[in-house]
């Protein structure tokens, strides 16, 4: 993972959760797909339970990562169906109090944790990336297929985004941030 993670930006194959542990994280996402959008963009106040589930997960990876407060919920549905376009993600929240020459030093140390509760696939919103992007050496575009419950580490500076959805689907997605501790 931590090979395929550096060389690439990202990794997959990881299932954490239980079926208990998705169906509770369901369960949130229903409550979360009511809340205004700037409440989604801190899961871990408004749901602490989320925090609790994921700090397991994070400490059972074999990356050597300390997650951090930041935890937003994304979903797609027929109704709300987007493309992103390619993007690195920079824009941190203010309430992690990252210095602004402070803050490419620690995307790199960073990983975001993505856990998808649904099965993701070309047409049904998966993500997107170019791999290697996050170190300069851009290779095709590709898209990362997702089971239910998997999670995919990659790293915030890595292009990624997603197309909008040919078929009628929900794509929900729990993304976490994390730090790379050695």
């Amino acid at each position: 993972m931590k090979q395929q993670l550096s060389e690439n930006g990202f990794c997959k194959n990881y299932f954490p959760f239980n079926e208990v542990d998705i169906e509770t994280l369901k369960l949130i996402a229903k409550k979360l797909s009511k809340l205004e959008l700037n409440r989604r963009k801190n899961i871990f106040q408004e749901f602490p339970e989320v925090r609790i589930l994921f700090q397991r997960a994070v400490e059972s990876c074999a990356l050597n990562l300390e997650l951090s407060d930041y935890c937003f919920f994304i979903e797609k549905t027929d109704e709300k169906n987007w493309p992103l376009l390619f993007h690195r993600d920079i824009n941190l929240p203010e309430y992690l109090n990252i210095q602004e020459e402070e803050k490419e030093n620690f995307l790199k140390k960073s990983v975001m944790f993505r856990l998808t509760l649904d099965y993701t696939d070309k047409d049904t919103g998966a993500l997107k990336v170019i791999a290697g992007s996050h170190v300069g050496r851009d290779k095709e575009e590709e898209f990362i297929n997702t089971e239910e419950g998997e999670v995919i580490f990659f790293k915030p500076l890595l292009l990624h985004g997603s197309n909008k959805m040919k078929k009628p689907h929900t794509r929900r997605v729990f993304q976490a941030l994390c730090i790379e501790t050695s």
